[in-house]
């Protein structure tokens, strides 16, 4: 019979937008309208009315869940872009150009402060420091063979050196 292979089609198509519940109503309504009431005029009018009911039903559902997708990933996407904002630094900071910048360079130049030791050879550096707070940065480091991670306090000093102090660390297993 062709109509099993259809109908599995048409879910394969479908099934990202209708939930298990709305698919196997419609395969009930689509089934059950294989049956020929051609007997019965009136029978087959109410049936229609009600399937056609059900259509509204489950178009409205699709549309709701297509509304609710359309949010969710709004919301990821908002909230992502809201993780981007600027971080206040004090007046200690007002003669440097880019604080964040010259907070990273000044970790990255400080490879002693990373507390893993390098494996097969490899140099540990700092990958990645993003600079959190006014008063901590994360840093990512890593020789090629094993990677680590820590929060470091800083504290800008009259010299214009940074110190940094470890705070967090979480090293490889």
């Amino acid at each position: 019979m062709l109509l099993p292979v259809i109908l599995t089609i048409i879910y394969m198509i479908c099934k990202q937008h209708l939930s298990k519940i709305a698919f196997f109503a419609l395969l009930s309504v689509t089934v059950s309208g294989c049956r020929d009431d051609s007997e019965n005029p009136e029978a087959v009018h109410s049936e229609m009315e009600m399937k056609s009911s059900m259509v509204d039903s489950l178009t409205m559902e699709l549309q709701q869940q297509q509304k609710l997708n359309d949010s969710l990933q709004q919301a990821v996407e908002t909230n992502f872009y809201a993780n981007d904002y600027s971080v206040f630094f004090g007046k200690e900071y007002e003669d440097i150009d880019e604080p964040e910048t010259y907070i990273s360079e000044a970790l990255k130049k400080q490879k002693d402060l990373i507390p893993l030791k390098s494996v097969l050879g490899g140099n540990m550096e700092f990958r990645q420091v993003q600079v959190i707070s006014e008063e901590w940065v994360l840093a990512i480091y890593d020789d090629g063979h094993v990677q680590g991670k820590s929060i470091f306090a800083y504290e800008l000093q009259e010299d214009g050196e940074v110190k940094f102090t470890e705070v967090a660390t979480k090293l490889p297993e």
